[in-house]
């Protein structure tokens, strides 16, 4: 019987302190999400590294997608005769698979040269380091979200023709 309070116990503590939002480190908004408090200049800026890191992973799936398709039409272009080709839209294809996949290499590069915990010794070095990988991991995402525009454009405007 006495495990049994003690359990019981154990388990309202910890049900309270999971409850109790006022010690915690993250503060509950009405959508269920979670987010940081943000405390700092280091705080918001490591948010905001985040953020985009974040939102550039999120179109990897569809950038690999979109390679694979320009892979294909590639493919498929190439065992035409040449006459039947449009010369035009297979360099496009063939321009648009290579930004494709540099913007990947270009997120993978990033995310492998990103120091997690660098410079958390010195704030003022660690917020320079996070504005500078802000603006790296910025670029990488717009780029992304470019060429995936361009991919659309591109792939589904041709589909819409044949």
């Amino acid at each position: 019987m006495s495990r049994f309070i003690i359990a019981l116990v154990g388990l309202g503590l910890f049900a309270g302190a999971c409850n109790d939002a006022s010690h915690d480190e993250h503060a509950a908004q009405s959508n269920g999400y979670t987010a940081p408090v943000l405390k700092t200049r280091e705080d918001t800026l490591f948010h905001e590294v985040m953020k985009g890191h974040d939102a550039g992973m999120a179109k990897l799936g569809k950038l690999r997608k979109n390679i694979d398709e320009t892979t294909h039409r590639l493919d498929s272009l190439s065992k035409l005769p040449a006459k039947k080709v449009n010369a035009a839209y297979k360099q496009a294809l063939t321009s648009l698979q290579t930004d494709l996949k540099k913007a990947g290499d270009e997120m993978d590069s990033w995310m492998q040269k990103f120091k997690l915990d660098s410079m958390a010794g010195n704030k003022e070095l660690r917020t320079k380091y996070l504005e500078g990988e802000r603006v790296k991991v910025t670029e990488v995402k717009e780029h992304i979200l470019s060429v995936l525009q361009q991919a659309d454009s591109l792939l589904n405007g041709s589909r819409q023709s044949q």
